[in-house]
């Protein structure tokens, strides 16, 4: 779980008008305890722009009880070596 939130930069906004406490712990309960997660990505695009970047994809989620496929938006910005994202959408 560190490892995923750590994806997140410290200006993340969460999509929903929820605090970035409340947030992280709605995707520890999600991820958290399952037997079985898996996510594809696929018709990726990448868009570069000095230190940002806007990533575009569809997403096929699964774990043990739940089966979804998204189009997701991700924006990134450079921070120091690592990639962050502060923005997330779905849709």
């Amino acid at each position: 779980m560190a490892g995923y939130l750590g994806s997140y930069g410290k200006d993340f906004a969460p999509p929903v008008s929820v605090g970035r406490k409340a947030w992280e712990d709605d995707r520890r309960s999600r991820i958290i305890g399952k037997s079985r997660v898996s996510v594809q990505v696929s018709d990726l695009a990448v868009a570069v722009n000095g230190g940002k970047a806007v990533v575009k994809f569809k997403q096929a989620y699964s774990d043990d009880s739940l089966n979804v496929s998204s189009r997701k938006t991700l924006e990134l910005v450079k921070a120091g070596e690592r990639w962050v994202i502060v923005r997330e959408s779905t849709g």
